[in-house]
């Protein structure tokens, strides 16, 4: 018996929302691409989603991708220092690194389906999922503008990003 378009739908939206470690990172991509500057806004989180979606899908099918333990939170990890130290990407090269995330956080998306589940419909739902975090990561670091200092604060933002990634990685690992 195959889900109803809604279950499948919030099955796929609430994935990604219901792990800290995602939410964090989908945060972070939107907090990125207003550093990157331009309209880097709206591209930088496009370009996660589609190498989210081409991952997942990967995932659903059964194809095996080189992926590493605790990636997700890896990325949470490095997307925090990027913020923090406020490095400035040129756009060919931020693509690449957010491409390359989501892949790692895309891949676990597809091979986590409810076995109920309309495939498309969990995709569409995952991708919207992610793409309003990121749109909440740009509302935050455009937020960050009406500061005195927006750069001190983004990096601020970087280094909670940093000290979140390292708890749960820490928590995971059973070190904490």
């Amino acid at each position: 018996m195959q889900a109803l378009f809604t279950d499948s739908l919030s099955y796929g939206f609430f994935h990604p929302i219901g792990g800290l470690d995602h939410l964090l990172a989908m945060l972070a991509v939107g907090l990125l691409s207003v550093q990157v500057g331009k309209h880097a806004w709206a591209y930088i989180p496009g370009v996660f989603v589609l190498f989210l979606i081409i991952s997942g899908v990967m995932g659903m099918i059964g194809q095996e991708i080189p992926t590493f333990e605790d990636g997700i939170l890896i990325s949470v990890i490095l997307l925090g220092l990027l913020i923090a130290v406020q490095l400035r990407f040129v756009p060919f090269l931020a693509i690449p690194v957010v491409a390359i995330f989501g892949v790692i956080h895309g891949y676990p998306h597809g091979t986590e389906i409810p076995a109920v589940a309309d495939p498309l419909q969990y995709v569409i739902g995952f991708s919207l999922a992610s793409a309003l975090m990121h749109l909440i990561g740009v509302g935050v670091g455009t937020i960050c503008d009406v500061f005195p200092n927006p750069r001190n604060v983004r990096a601020i933002l970087g280094g909670v990003l940093i000290g979140a990634g390292m708890v749960l990685l820490l928590t995971i690992k059973g070190f904490y």
